[in-house]
């Protein structure tokens, strides 16, 4: 015990002296110990598995939060990180470690990636409302014998109770000017075919908070035409944050109106395309059926692509049509 108090005290003292994250620190004084004993150190300090969660992206590195009690970050370096997703979990190898104007760093190898959402430590969002609409009195109702009709009577039979995301999942940090919106303008540029711009916004906005489910959406709609697979990562990353609010047994709705809420219905539909894409069809089918019921009234054009998958259209057949399905 009184070994292991003295290892944390030398810890500390370089943490104090260098400015580095607790995990770096320890495998300098681990290494450090080691050279000085000609003994090697409880763990290999050249070569250390970590797993780690990873905040945001660039060319050349990603910032990660190490799993453990110090939730320490680190700028990694690899050529691994390509195709790696804000909100992944990831299984590292680091091979060399230093500091810099109080930054840690590290390089190795990213030897597996995953989705975990219980691993990120999140709190839900705030999910509010409870307020009964009937939707047939609201909005205008869909006539006629149609499937759609039909699944349109079936989820507006009753009255419902409506709810709404925090404006976090939009991209309005509560101690940000409503007006600069990260999303938003990120959106902005992605119109102007400026993506080069957008990215890193996207990027900053993750770092700063995971559940910001627009950034996910976002970077989901810029893979998803080269990058479906990818693409594919960034959806279902946000669609499973949102649901970390919403009850397993929800029957309520979550209209496309209020635009808090458009962020989740846009990864729901990013990633049921991308079920499409891949030919599973029955799986996709089933989540825009439940698009359909958390909104009625359809503002993304789920029901034509349900349609399509009900028939059994495959994705190349509809993309080569002249109504090809689009993100919304």
């Amino acid at each position: 015990m009184t070994a292991h108090r003295d290892l944390k005290k030398l810890i500390r003292e370089r943490q104090t002296k260098t400015g580095e994250a607790y995990t770096i620190a320890r495998m300098h004084v681990l290494r450090a110990q080691a050279e000085l004993l000609g003994t090697p150190a409880d763990e290999p300090p050249t070569t250390r598995k970590l797993e780690a969660i990873v905040l945001k992206l660039n060319r050349q590195s990603a910032r990660l939060r190490l799993l453990g009690d110090t939730k320490d970050e680190v700028t990694f370096r690899s050529s691994d990180i390509y195709g790696l997703a804000p909100g992944q979990v990831v299984s590292i190898e680091v091979e060399h470690t230093w500091s810099f104007r109080g930054h840690s760093y590290a390089s190795g190898k990213v030897t597996s990636s995953r989705i975990d959402i219980a691993k990120l430590g999140l709190a839900p969002l705030p999910f509010t409302g409870g307020h009964v609409v009937d939707l047939r009195e609201v909005y205008e109702p869909v006539e006629g014998e149609s499937p759609y009709a039909m699944l349109w009577r079936m989820s507006t039979e009753t009255p419902r109770e409506t709810f709404e995301f925090d404006p976090i999942a939009w991209g309005a940090f509560p101690d940000a000017d409503l007006e600069d919106n990260p999303t938003c303008n990120a959106a902005e540029l992605i119109e102007e075919g400026n993506t080069a711009e957008a990215y890193p916004l996207l990027m900053d906005a993750l770092h700063r908070d995971l559940r910001c489910i627009d950034a996910h959406a976002l970077l989901g709609n810029l893979a998803f035409k080269q990058l479906h697979k990818q693409a594919m990562v960034h959806f279902e990353i946000g669609m499973r944050i949102a649901e970390l609010s919403i009850p397993a047994d929800f029957r309520g709705a979550i209209l496309w109106g209020p635009i808090y809420n458009r962020p989740y219905l846009r990864c729901l539909h990013g990633y049921a395309l991308c079920l499409w894409r891949l030919g599973r069809l029955a799986d996709a089918q089933r989540l825009f059926e439940r698009i359909l019921w958390l909104n009625p009234t359809d503002n993304q054009g789920a029901r034509f692509n349900w349609d399509d998958v009900r028939s059994a259209r495959s994705w190349e057949e509809v993309e080569d049509s002249d109504h090809p399905r689009a993100l919304h």
